[in-house]
């Protein structure tokens, strides 16, 4: 994950979350805390493990596995809404956003492809869709290019320069 740092046993081990009010609110909010904000992570981080479900499919798998329930009641919270505002606000990167709404159109076309039957009617529609598939998918692979040249996202660590969260931790306690 590249905002929050969770354990393998799942708990949030990045204290610099404690820096951005709307992450506070979630964990100090009864029925929510630290899991709540691990849904928040898990639905809005771009290096999620559920990055490749739609959004509305990552929200229900996410609900089930973190609280067991495919319709978690929580992530109708408006605190849960704010924070996966502010979450995609501290990450957006314009590459990784358009690689996000390029697999969500493949989804989409995907989706389509597998429910329509071929018949005389509609053949040649169907392969200007595939075509057009086609190009999105080389115009995907460009974009992945350009991340993979961009580099991994990384934070600063030892005595360097303090990351943005660390920054906005030490304003607040200073």
């Amino acid at each position: 994950m590249y905002l929050l740092k969770i354990s393998k046993n799942g708990e949030i081990t990045d204290d610099g979350v404690y820096g951005i009010p709307e992450f506070v609110e979630v964990i100090k909010t009864s029925g929510l805390a630290a899991k709540g904000l691990m849904f928040v992570a898990y639905i809005a981080d771009y290096d999620s493990p559920y990055r490749h479900f739609t959004e509305d499919e990552r929200m229900r798998v996410v609900s089930k596995d973190l609280f067991g329930n495919y319709e978690w009641k929580g992530q109708k919270n408006k605190k849960i809404a704010h924070a996966i505002r502010k979450y995609n606000e501290l990450q957006y990167d314009p590459l990784d956003a358009q690689l996000s709404a390029f697999n969500e159109k493949i989804d989409e076309y995907t989706t389509l492809l597998e429910r329509t039957k071929i018949n005389i009617d509609n053949a040649a529609d169907i392969q200007k869709v595939m075509i057009g598939v086609d190009k999105i998918l080389a115009t995907r692979q460009t974009l992945l290019d350009s991340i993979e040249r961009r580099g991994e996202r990384s934070k600063i660590a030892g005595n360097r320069e303090l990351s943005y969260l660390e920054t906005l931790q030490a304003q607040k306690n200073g």
